[in-house]
């Protein structure tokens, strides 16, 4: 029976060859070669179940792809744990070390006064260490996986180009469909986006009026900075939203 794939060069030798060596499933497998990602690291990513979409923004957390399949398999979204993490105030570069340490976002800021994300990197790299990532418990419970299916806004997202895995992390950030399709065709990426306006010390549920009010990362913590809210922003938002 045929596998319905096109292969690179002589069978055996082709970039895609890894990909279902490793018993990459076709679901994923569509994903990894629409975006020519082949490699190594793609096969690291698509074994632990991680869609080609998702794969960039769980790595701009800092996490490794078994870290990352671990949290998947425990019923955690990608959606779930950007918005717990960012919305508790822990920078994004100490994420994978809370995370790999066994902690919730809850128990993460909790330990911030006192403790540095340097005890939980130890624990996290401790030889034969496997913490059980309780960052499911806030994320989405088992059974509570969200329904699948094709209705009005699944096409609202896919009539703007948004892969369906990124969708629910750019509704996430509060983005409606059109300006995260706006922000794509700009060539913004969503890693990109998730990892500078973290960074950026904004908090999650200002990002899209910012986004909307066409202001950068930077500029957008420059208007902070002055103690102009993002209420002004979300004005100019509405302003040019096409929705």
């Amino acid at each position: 029976m045929g596998t319905g794939f096109k292969w690179y060069g002589p069978r055996g030798s082709g970039p895609v060859q890894m990909l279902v060596e490793a018993g990459v499933p076709p679901r994923l497998l569509h994903g990894y070669m629409a975006r020519q990602w082949f490699d190594e690291e793609a096969v690291g990513w698509a074994t632990q179940g991680i869609d080609a979409a998702e794969a960039p923004v769980w790595k701009a957390l800092g996490l490794h792809p078994n870290e990352a399949g671990r949290l998947a398999r425990q019923g955690a979204t990608l959606a779930a744990t950007v918005s717990d993490w960012w919305r508790t105030g822990i920078p994004i570069g100490e994420v994978a070390d809370w995370i790999g340490a066994g902690l919730t976002p809850a128990e993460a800021f909790r330990r911030l006064p006192g403790h540095s994300a340097a005890a939980a990197r130890v624990m996290r790299g401790a030889p034969g260490s496997d913490p059980i990532l309780n960052v499911a418990e806030v994320s989405v419970p088992h059974g509570h996986e969200p329904v699948r299916g094709v209705d009005q806004e699944a096409v609202a997202w896919a009539t703007q180009g948004i892969d369906a895995a990124e969708a629910p992390v750019w509704k996430a950030l509060g983005l409606h469909p059109n300006e995260a399709g706006r922000l794509a065709r700009q060539g913004a990426t969503l890693a990109a986006t998730v990892s500078d306006w973290w960074r950026a010390g904004i908090p999650i549920g200002e990002v899209a009026d910012w986004i909307g009010a066409g202001l950068t990362p930077l500029e957008a913590a420059g208007q902070r900075a002055k103690d102009i809210s993002a209420e002004h922003a979300a004005t100019l938002r509405a302003l040019r939203d096409d929705r």
